[in-house]
């Protein structure tokens, strides 16, 4: 590698790291401000959903809301995030988030940027508590599949990194009210679109 290539590796590299911290940030306000909105539209039915942008397909349990972003980066550069918000009856919230990096990352670092998103939400609150974090595969693709508690909430998620995208598949609520099944089936409804698998 090159002096100027590996400049522009690291800079890159402190780019997404800086906007996988906002990310998470702002996920967490975001989901502050929408959930209240969102549980007034709750249903029982499932509906598929195919994003704005058409990175992939998903089924919600409720019409989601859809909040879209932009952060200015270092350098001119902008992260891009679609967050798509739905209730599950009174007992939690489910939601895809994507994020678009100005450039991907390296092949085989994908998932450094998974485990920054992940370290970023385990350090939002001084109670958060990883119970655990596996890898797996989505669609050809490494991916992390987690449960973070804190308190009397849960943080139940899978995450992947595709070329310049990151998308994080969660659901959140109370313990005491979190159905295992339920979120598999909003997994596993979870499909990138052709030009995305391996």
């Amino acid at each position: 590698m090159t002096k100027l290539s590996n400049e522009v590796y690291v800079k890159n590299q402190a780019t997404k790291k800086v906007g996988i911290w906002i990310l998470a940030l702002t996920l967490f306000f975001a989901h502050l401000f929408f959930r209240s909105v969102a549980h007034a539209d709750e249903g029982s039915s499932w509906n598929q959903v195919n994003t704005g942008s058409g990175e992939c397909l998903i089924s919600f349990p409720a019409t989601p809301q859809m909040v879209q972003q932009e952060l200015n980066l270092s350098g001119g550069q902008k992260l891009f995030y679609d967050i798509y918000l739905a209730p599950f009856e009174s007992k939690g919230v489910f939601l895809l988030l994507i994020a678009t990096y100005p450039a991907p990352l390296a092949s085989g670092h994908e998932m450094a940027g998974v485990e920054g998103l992940l370290k970023g939400i385990l350090s939002h609150h001084p109670d958060n508590r990883l119970e655990f974090a596996e890898l797996i595969e989505i669609d050809g693709h490494p991916a992390m599949n987690f449960l973070i508690q804190s308190g009397v909430n849960y943080f139940r998620g899978q995450a992947l990194m595709v070329g310049n995208k990151l998308f994080l598949i969660a659901m959140e609520g109370r313990k005491d009210a979190r159905e295992e099944n339920v979120f598999l089936r909003f997994v596993k409804s979870f499909q990138l679109k052709k030009s995305l698998q391996k």
